[in-house]
């Protein structure tokens, strides 16, 4: 069985043998600028989410989205963050793993999915992440099993050599005049033949040849026996409207998440078809926010957290509200909003001479926006802590109308140890 690919964000990918000795076919190459046209492509909405990406110099490299997909010849890719761990070495990427699913914890995608418990992490860590992702979904689905089925009541017909619910006369004598030992009835019978299943089912076939693990794939066969009377769908996106968690199925809450991430990549990448069997690749600045939010609120206890508010509008028109506001992270005491934080995704460079340092100037301008309408004296753009930025940086807005001065800051933020960066964060804020 072949190794995934393993590369990290804004990595180039090669059909030359990487340092694991990994390789990628031009096939593989080729589905991959695939994927990357199709995700270009504007939405209903008229927007994009690309993938991937091409450089000056041509090649295709891997943008914001993290995670694992599988090409049309079965070759498994690893896209992992890019984070920085000073000097140590990680060759292997097994602690970019570990914090990259300590992160996906708090991931908005995944929120009403059952969670890796984080004492197991150290532990998966080791296995390519496709792997750590079906055991997941596998293990949530053992426990829906163990649980038993959900089933309902369905009509059936049919011929039988006794007599079962109430005779059908007009098909019994058609069918049973020369036959007298048999009786055409109609009866209910209690079915676990339901659109929850019969998705269920069509994602553990899904999933059988993507499966390299010895463990994974003996509960795979266990759970699919289990499902051995269900037919898998064949209309998945008519039963998965069809298909309702209700009170007697909560059980089925996080196994149907993973369901609709496998089958349909809810709330993940758009593109699917021909170019990829299998994608689970996450947008790592949502990511990064929900993390930063999390730890906000694990490691600090000064003020209230509210991520995504409170809402407000920047503008009227005619009388009416107009362009709405929803900061990423807000830090409140009380109903004052003391300090607006915007969690950016982005390497930024604080050694630059280029008194910029990469920051984009749209940021600044939406941060100077929060800081005026939300009567802040400090707002913040949170960056991830990279080896050319570590310390925080400071600007001052100028406003000849305003006595008050609106500062922001650029602070680093380092996940492998979220709460240090927390503490940092909060101390540069107040003072």
């Amino acid at each position: 069985m072949r190794p995934p690919y393993t590369i990290r964000e804004y990595d180039p990918f090669r059909d030359a043998k990487n340092q694991a000795g990994e390789k990628l076919t031009p096939q593989d190459l080729k589905s991959l600028d695939d994927i990357r046209k199709k995700s270009a492509a504007p939405n209903k909405d008229g927007t994009a989410s690309p993938v991937f990406s091409r450089r000056r110099d041509g090649a295709l490299t891997a943008s914001n989205y993290v995670g694992v997909l599988a090409t049309p010849r079965e070759t498994v890719i690893e896209i992992l963050p890019k984070i920085d761990f000073g000097d140590q070495d990680d060759a292997g990427h097994q602690e970019t793993k570990k914090y990259f699913l300590k992160m996906l914890r708090s991931y908005r995608g995944l929120r009403h999915a059952a969670q890796l418990p984080e004492s197991r992490i150290g532990e998966m860590r080791r296995f390519p992440m496709l792997e750590v992702f079906i055991r997941q979904f596998l293990e949530n689905l053992q426990v829906l099993a163990r649980g038993g089925l959900a089933r309902r009541y369905v009509s059936v017909e049919e011929n039988l050599p006794h007599l079962r619910g109430r005779i059908l006369f007009r098909d019994h004598i058609r069918r049973n005049l020369t036959n007298q030992a048999r009786f055409f009835v109609a009866h209910d019978e209690l079915s676990a033949n339901r659109p929850a299943n019969r998705l269920i089912h069509k994602a553990l076939a899904m999933l059988r040849p993507q499966v390299q693990s010895g463990e994974n794939r003996q509960l795979l066969r266990e759970l699919s026996a289990a499902f051995a009377d269900v037919p898998k769908t064949a209309n998945p996106h008519a039963d998965w409207r069809k298909h309702r968690v209700d009170r007697s199925m909560r059980h089925y809450g996080p196994v149907m998440q993973w369901v609709g991430l496998f089958l349909f990549r809810h709330g993940l990448t758009t593109f699917a078809g021909r170019h990829a069997n299998l994608s689970l690749l996450f947008p790592m600045q949502e990511i990064f926010e929900d993390f930063v939010t999390h730890s906000f609120r694990r490691y600090q206890n000064q003020y209230a957290v509210a991520a995504q508010g409170p809402q407000k509008y920047l503008a009227t028109f005619k009388g009416w509200d107009a362009f709405k506001m929803k900061p990423d992270i807000s830090l409140r005491r009380g109903n004052q909003v003391a300090f607006i934080l915007d969690a950016k995704w982005k390497r930024i460079n604080g050694r630059a001479t280029d008194r910029k340092h990469n920051i984009d100037q749209a940021d600044m301008y939406q941060l100077y926006a929060y800081g005026k309408r939300y009567r802040c004296k400090t707002v913040a753009l949170i960056y991830p802590k990279n080896e050319s930025f570590k310390d925080p940086l400071q600007y001052n807005f100028l406003d000849d109308n305003d006595s008050k001065d609106l500062k922001l800051l650029c602070l680093p933020f380092d996940v492998t140890d979220a709460q240090q960066s927390v503490e940092k964060a909060m101390k540069e804020l107040i003072d």
